[in-house]
This record gives C-alpha cells, structure tokens and sequence, in this order.
C-alpha cells in the first residue's frame, strides 16, 4: 500500500525532521536519504521501519538542524595554505601583488571538504531521530490504513459477486447432467441404428456414469467457498498480504479446474467472469501488507 508521513522532534536547539514514503512492493526494501555522513544510520532506521511495515518500498528522508548537524562542509586549512603559498611565489616571480582576499581560491579543488560527524555525533542524535521516525511511521501507518479499509471493502464486494456466480454454476449443474445424459443416448442410438449393433441397459449406464464422473464439479465448488470463507475472514486481521496472495491463486485454480470440467455454455460464461473477479483480487492482494 502507498502512503506517506512526517515526524518532527525537537530537543533545545536541535531539530530532526523525517519524511517516510512507500510505495507497492512485494517485499520489504528500506532506503535511508541524509546528509553526509548520517547514512549510517540506515541500519537502525530500517529496524524500527520493519517493527511497523512489513510490504513496501519505504524511503526516509532525515533533515538535521542544530549542535547535532555540523556542516556539512569546511575548509581544508592545509590545502587552502598550499595554494596560498603558491600564488605568493608566483606573485613575488611575476613581480604582481598579492591579492587581499581569498575569495578566488575557495571554487579550488580540494578548499571544501566533506565534514564527517563523529561516531558520538551520529548516537548523540539518534533518539531525536528515532522520535521524528516513530511520529512518521504513525501517519503513514493512518493513510495506509485508510486506503487498506477501502481496498478490504473493495475485496469483499468481489468475493460476494464470486459467490454469486458459484451459485449460479451450481443450479446450473444439475440440468447440464441431464443434457449429457440425453445426449449420450441420442449419440449412442444413432450409432446403433448405423451399424446394426445391440447395446445393453447397463453398459449405456456405465457410460453415463462415467461421464458424470469426469464432469463432476460439485468438490470444485465446495473449495472455491471454503477459499471465500477464509479470504473474507483473513480480511479482518493484521498483514494478511502473503496468505490473501495464496488464496488468491487457489482460488484461480479452482475456477481453471472447473472450466475445463465443464462445456456448458452457460457455466463456461459464468468461469470467465469468475476468473475476471479473481484476477482483480489478486491485483488488489499484491498491494496489501
């Protein structure tokens, strides 16, 4: 599920501002966005993100300001004194005067450099971190949870309409036994009277039997329920992501299995828009924690 939230903690004059957005995923993927020398963090970030999240691609943005956030950059006071010293001696060997500022030097390679925070810096400011982390996760949680509520009713609508039409397969069942019966008898008269042959009662029953025996559907449908039960139930409780995916795929394979038992025309029909409504589930599941 999509969302997004933000958390802020303050604690005098240091401020921690933390961004969490997520987007689908199959899986868990936690990237951490800060500034230099901060991505250390990311383990500890990812932790309390995994307490909280279990599907999604979640990235955090962390903003530090104050005492816990150096800059970011300084001079290279040995460096800035190397290119010093050598526009002093090319000053004096060009007979030029030495400029009054050093405004010049500073866009220089190697004048700015990268101020990395100190292993006491970075664990100084992690419980202010943590805090706008946890406020974070909260109001992404709420929107996930919004939109969860929705997509939940959304599934229910489709297992309900699933159901009617598994109803309606199963009316349907008892008058296609009753064609294939007499059309097996129409077929077998026909090919009597053609070649002269004698068929007993009970080797055309036999026939029938077996008939009804391949084109039985009635288990196809009491587990296409039963996987409707258990999605339905499976909807009220915390992450059912993973076990709605493997419903979703039982369910598919119950509407192939009674497709292909079946040629009736009218229970063919119903199958299609029975698998329509599954593959909507399973796009819909694939979205859920």
């Amino acid at each position: 599920m999509t969302g997004c939230g933000e958390g802020l903690a303050t604690e005098g004059a240091n401020t921690a501002r933390v961004e969490v957005r997520c987007v689908n995923n199959r899986f868990l993927k936690v990237t951490l966005r800060s500034r230099e020398g901060f991505a250390v963090l990311e383990s500890r970030v990812e932790g309390v993100v995994r307490d909280r999240v279990r599907r999604g691609a979640v990235q955090v943005t962390l903003d530090l300001a104050g005492p816990v956030a150096p800059a970011s950059r300084g001079l290279d006071p040995v460096q800035l004194g190397a290119y010093l010293d050598q526009l002093e001696d090319f000053c004096a060997s060009h007979d030029l005067p030495v400029p009054k500022t050093i405004d010049g030097l500073l866009a220089l390679p190697g004048i700015l450099v990268e101020s990395i925070p100190s292993q006491e810096t970075i664990d100084a400011a992690w419980p202010l971190v943590q805090r706008a982390l946890v406020g974070a996760i909260d109001g992404l949680e709420r929107m996930r949870r919004a939109e969860g509520d929705a997509m939940a009713r959304d599934m229910l609508a489709t297992c309900a309409e699933i159901r009617t039409l598994a109803a309606t397969v199963r009316e349907r069942v008892p008058a296609v036994l009753v064609e294939h019966r007499q059309r097996l008898r129409d077929r077998v008269a026909k090919v009597i009277e053609q070649q002269g042959l004698k068929l007993g009662e009970g080797e055309l029953a036999r026939e029938i039997a077996l008939l009804a025996d391949r084109t039985d559907i009635a288990e196809e449908l009491v587990r296409l329920e039963s996987h409707l039960d258990q999605f339905s139930r499976l909807l009220g409780e915390d992450s059912p992501g993973r076990s709605l995916d493997f419903l979703s795929q039982e369910l598919a394979r119950e509407a192939n299995t009674i497709g292909s038992k079946s040629s009736d025309v009218t229970i063919a029909h119903a199958v299609v828009e029975i698998k329509t409504r599954v593959e909507r589930l399973r796009e819909l599941v694939q979205n859920l924690e």
